[in-house]
């Protein structure tokens, strides 16, 4: 069963990345895609496929990846299958801090400081959940997450608030941004969110053993001789900086980080390195076929990713939470 899993999976990918290169204003096929990758294409079916199809399709990949492994570590850590970045308010501090920067203070072009900006609003958005879901010593999961509610809708009230004062060169960049669209990634946004990955998800798997642990319980783990307070800041910092980064690249996407972790675990039925892998593999499609439904669902334009996870992951998220008021949510 897992072996299928993997295998559809990977043919879902390699499909999706197909689309997403032949399928757009100018469409391309097949043979033209194959023609351009062996070098073979024309000068302006290359410059589509590698400056702007191509980096689209990576962007889409490894954000949605880095999304749903972030949405995982929260989900682990908190104890608490309904937490992720987007309902903790982590994308909204990082979709505002962005904002403020491209709105008032730079160019809407791609910048270097992207991820450090994202990271420094996402890391102020943590702390007031932690701070209003802290009772006492200990953070109960269930505070934390109407606590990650209320922070989130205060900020996304600020974002709001903050687009009627950009000027009026900024205003429509900023809207679409704010929606989720991937449209208009670069080369340059590949190699901001590349390093990030790569540096940290292999230490997330070399942790993975800790994690198995952490899921266990907070006073299984304690007494397995984990140390705790240690594996969550990293797992926590971890998840932040991965929520922090994609959204900075991508918008504000929600509810991503909350399906793929759920579909992966009805898959695996574990906790394990292979569940956070298949996290990143749903994520990773989720957000490849969100946009590529995107760019022809409109017959003049084309309709943001992040308003297609969204259609997708509300009824979702409420269906989850129907089932936890029912007991059957673990």
């Amino acid at each position: 069963m897992k072996k299928r899993a993997w295998a559809l999976l990977s043919l879902l990918l390699i499909i999706g990345i197909t689309l997403s290169l032949s399928m757009g204003t100018i469409p391309l096929s097949v043979t033209e895609i194959l023609a351009v990758l062996t070098g073979d294409g024309t000068r302006a079916q290359q410059l589509l496929v590698f400056h702007f199809r191509f980096p689209r399709t990576l962007i889409a990949i490894f954000a949605g990846a880095g999304l749903a492994i972030s949405g995982y570590l929260f989900q682990t850590v908190t104890h608490n299958d309904l937490a992720e970045p987007g309902i903790l308010g982590i994308n909204a501090g990082a979709g505002l801090t962005v904002l403020l920067y491209l709105g008032f203070f730079t160019n809407h072009s791609s910048n270097n400081l992207l991820p450090l900006i994202a990271c420094s609003g996402s890391f102020f958005a943590a702390f007031l959940v932690y701070f209003c879901g802290k009772q006492g010593e200990k953070v109960a999961t269930n505070r934390l997450l109407l606590s990650g509610v209320a922070v989130n809708a205060g900020i996304s009230a600020l974002t709001l608030i903050s687009t009627v004062n950009v000027s009026q060169d900024s205003y429509r960049f900023v809207t679409a941004w704010l929606s989720g669209t991937i449209w208009g990634t670069t080369w340059q946004h590949v190699m901001m969110i590349l390093p990030i990955l790569f540096c940290l998800v292999p230490f997330i798997l070399w942790q993975g053993k800790s994690l198995e642990v952490m899921a266990l319980g907070d006073e299984q783990a304690i007494g397995l001789g984990l140390s705790l307070k240690k594996k969550q800041l990293f797992f926590l910092f971890s998840a932040i900086v991965l929520a922090a980064v994609s959204v900075a690249l991508i918008g504000n996407i929600s509810f991503l980080g909350l399906i793929a972790p759920h579909l992966a675990k009805n898959l695996i039925h574990q906790r394990n390195n292979l569940a956070l892998l298949m996290s990143a593999f749903f994520g990773a499609i989720l957000l490849l076929y969100s946009d590529i439904v995107g760019r022809v669902i409109l017959s003049n334009g084309e309709m943001a990713a992040g308003i297609i996870v969204a259609i997708v992951g509300a009824p979702y998220f409420i269906f989850r939470l129907l089932k936890t008021n029912q007991g059957g949510f673990q």
